[in-house]
């Protein structure tokens, strides 16, 4: 028999099974809930991180952008700086000074070929001619390369100069044909000295000094210098030493300047006290004198022969006491060579033949060898000093580093000319305070001589004249902007004014007048 159920159960069998339905799907969306809750909570962890992330990297980017501007503007400002400095500037060099025809590129080569290649001033035109197809604007002429070197020399003479308490007066004096000399003051700071110079163990150069004055002057007495160094004084600064020769009138001046200020210091020149030294050691050595003599009289009887490579080399006719290990070591070299090796060099020659000749010829150096070692002695200590001088400077220190470098002496010849070398040191170091250290040559002045003696000797007469403004020219670091500004200060009309007023009417001019009167007066009568 089926059982029977009441109504009541049914509901309740139904309530029960709705209820654990509904219990279920709350389980459900409760979990479903939590997985949403759980991946809103990531998304906004993930959210924030990024966000962060995207801050920082924006702040690193807003970083290197400044960086970079940075970088920008101090690349831009040095390049500014490099080409104020240098004058490279490319629109600077592409430029033409105001009133001229050719640029400023073409004028400043022009200048540099005469000044640091010694072309002549032809021989520039000329090398411009065979760039002729390049150019532009045509070949200088010879004449306006002159114009352009008197322009820029007179305007780097007139240059006002820096009022320093520290200058180096470095004078001498040049003269050439006629009666006119020229006076011309170097200057070079003594902080130069000791900042890139003498750390550096090298000597003077064109270019690490400045021409102070130059003057030409009809009378060099004493008197007229030591006015001449007043006046200068007032212009830049006295100075705290003058290095000369001991010429007379040099010797002078600077004397007398030195009664107003006593505080300046007064140096001899190392190599004009050196070749002194030697010239009255050797000047009343008989030996010496017959040896000059014999190389002279070898020169002339190899001069036309087979064995004229084997001849002595000439000899100055002035101030021939700077070079004499020209000489000596001449001699030396040739009594140390094999005479098979000299042989060898001639095979058309019969041995025994070639070997009379040397006798000869060159036997008389067989009695002068033992004099040779004494006088190449006394130039090697010469040397010894003037590099040290030339390349330390001067100090209190320099007698015991000459000393230190001499070697053992045993002839009495020798000491005494090392004392000599010794008391000399002594003497002008003796106005040097400790720890001071100064200049102790004028050597630069003579090479700037030298240059300027070769331009002259082009010159139809060895006249000074504008080619004196080479010394100026030479000192001067001739980059373009330089030379645009030296242009566009001196005209040529300031040019022959200053020559005019300085040296009148040149030599050649008044030779070519009274020839050429001469002439004339001819052809009428």
């Amino acid at each position: 028999m089926q059982e029977f159920k009441s109504p009541t159960s049914r509901l309740a069998r139904l309530f029960r099974n709705g209820r654990d339905n509904w219990k279920e799907r709350a389980l459900e969306k409760q979990k479903k809930l939590r997985t949403l809750e759980i991946k809103v909570r990531d998304l906004s962890a993930s959210r924030d991180y990024w966000k962060s992330r995207a801050k920082i990297a924006e702040s690193n980017l807003l970083k290197q952008n400044i960086e970079i501007e940075d970088k920008k503007k101090e690349i831009v400002t040095s390049a500014l700086a490099n080409f104020e400095t240098s004058g490279q500037a490319l629109d600077e060099v592409a430029k033409v000074a105001k009133g001229h025809h050719y640029s400023v590129e073409t004028i400043q080569i022009s200048v540099q070929q005469v000044i640091n290649c010694g072309t002549s001033l032809r021989g520039v035109e000329k090398t411009f001619e065979l760039y002729v197809n390049f150019s532009e604007h045509g070949t200088p002429s010879f004449s306006s390369i002159r114009k352009w070197l008197g322009r820029i020399g007179l305007y780097e003479l007139n240059r006002e100069k820096e009022y320093r308490s520290d200058w180096i007066f470095i004078v001498d004096l040049t003269v050439e044909l006629g009666a006119e000399k020229a006076l011309v003051v170097l200057g070079v700071p003594q902080q130069l000295l000791e900042s890139e110079i003498f750390p550096l163990k090298r000597g003077l150069e064109h270019q690490d000094v400045e021409l102070l004055a130059l003057e030409i002057m009809y009378s060099t007495k004493g008197e007229y210098i030591s006015q001449k160094l007043s006046e200068l004084t007032k212009q830049v600064g006295r100075p705290i030493q003058i290095i000369a020769d001991h010429g007379s009138d040099l010797q002078k001046g600077i004397k007398l300047y030195q009664e107003n200020y006593p505080e300046v210091i007064y140096t001899y020149d190392v190599t004009h006290a050196m070749a002194l030294l030697l010239k009255h050691e050797l000047v009343t050595d008989e030996k010496y004198q017959s040896f000059v003599q014999q190389c002279t009289r070898c020169r002339q009887q190899l001069k036309q022969t087979e064995l004229s490579f084997l001849s002595p080399p000439s000899q100055r006719s002035q101030c021939r006491y700077f070079n004499i290990e020209r000489l000596i070591d001449w001699a030396i070299q040739l009594l140390d060579s094999p005479v098979d090796t000299i042989v060898e060099l001639l095979p058309d020659i019969e041995d025994d033949i070639l070997k009379q000749k040397l006798k000869s010829k060159l036997g008389w150096l067989i009695n002068y060898q033992d004099s040779l070692s004494i006088w190449s002695q006394m130039v090697k200590m010469t040397r010894t000093i003037e590099t040290q001088l030339k390349t330390r400077g001067l100090n209190q220190e320099s007698s015991t580093i000459f000393q230190l470098h001499q070697l053992t002496i045993k002839t009495n010849s020798l000491v005494n000319f090392q004392i000599k070398i010794l008391d000399y040191l002594t003497v002008e170091s003796s106005q040097i305070q400790a720890e001071q250290t100064f200049l102790a040559t004028s050597d630069v002045i003579e090479s700037l001589f030298g240059k300027y003696k070769q331009f002259s000797s082009r010159c139809p007469i060895k006249q000074i004249g504008q080619m004196i403004l080479s010394i100026s020219l030479s000192t001067m670091n001739l980059t373009a902007s330089v030379v645009k500004q030296a242009l566009e200060t001196v005209r040529y009309l300031d040019l022959e004014a200053w020559s005019l007023e300085v040296f009148g009417q040149s030599m050649l001019s008044k030779r070519r007048t009274i020839f050429s009167a001469s002439s004339d007066d001819t052809e009428i009568a």
